[in-house]
């Protein structure tokens, strides 16, 4: 263990302990904002680097933010091969929410707590060029293959306006017009009309979905409430927990049979696109 790795664990792990203590009053946000700060602290050191992001996956994994624990598999493995080369982005603050690649501001309490840790350190040895270059290549593999997990197919149907997978229904999803940011809940609607336009009274539908390309579902369990006009019905509890290509699936059960639809969503950072409704 090199001398900062040392002198910055105190500091480190009192960012954890404070986590586990806000975790345990239910202050989730604030506990993982405690991880995000021990990670600013750690990240120098493979020892640190390493261990805050295990306590990130087991936080996600607690709390059931599968986006998270995806994000934290793999920023795990990058953290064990890149941090003693130096090839970390420095002030990244850890999360699945943010790059993994991007540099950000570190905040004075922190400057000062790694500032001492770093007094009288010398640089750790094997920095050398080689070293580097490997370095440089496995990271662009990381993220080549992270980059084709979350592109969504270029020939996705992003329509919300659709004819059921029957052709008994014409099914509409609006989304609301103010696009809602990651995490955020909020409510769309759903038109539904015979093919011939006629709408639909008395439907019930049950709502599913997920990333396909991440094989996890929904963070959370819509569903359709209410009834608000004729043929359009509100569907409440909608989340998105990242960014990229989400499915909804619609099963529909009316009057006039069963059917189902299927919508494509792409969201991106900070906030859902927008979209007119149909």
């Amino acid at each position: 263990m090199t001398t900062f790795a040392i002198r910055i664990q105190p500091s480190v792990q009192k960012e954890i302990a404070a986590a586990n203590a806000a975790e345990a009053r239910g202050q989730f946000a604030t506990s993982f904002q405690h991880l995000e700060r021990a990670h600013v602290l750690g990240q120098a050191t493979t020892i640190e680097h390493v261990r805050v992001h295990w306590h990130m996956l087991r936080f996600a994994l607690r709390n059931s933010l599968y986006s998270e624990t995806f994000g934290q598999l793999w920023r795990l493995v990058a953290a064990f091969i890149f941090t003693a080369p130096g090839l970390v982005p420095k002030g990244n603050t850890g999360g699945a929410g943010v790059s993994g690649f991007r540099r950000m501001s570190i905040a004075n309490d922190l400057k000062q707590a790694l500032d001492a840790a770093r007094v009288g350190c010398t640089p750790a040895l094997g920095k050398i060029p080689l070293r580097r270059l490997a370095a440089s290549a496995a990271l662009a593999g990381l993220a080549t293959l992270i980059a084709g997990c979350v592109t969504q197919p270029k020939d996705l149907d992003l329509s919300l306006d659709k004819t059921s997978a029957s052709n008994v229904y014409r099914v509409a999803l609006v989304p609301p017009a103010q696009a809602p940011a990651i995490n955020q809940m909020h409510s769309w609607k759903v038109k539904l009309a015979t093919s011939d336009g006629t709408p639909v009274h008395g439907a019930s539908f049950v709502v599913d979905g997920g990333m396909p390309q991440h094989g996890h579902g929904l963070p959370t369990q819509p569903r359709v409430t209410r009834e608000l006009e004729d043929g359009t019905y509100a569907l409440d509890g909608m989340k998105f927990s990242m960014t990229g290509w989400w499915e909804v699936k619609l099963t529909i059960q009316a009057p006039q049979g069963a059917d189902q639809a299927t919508f494509n969503w792409v969201v991106s950072s900070p906030a859902v696109r927008a979209a007119s409704a149909p």
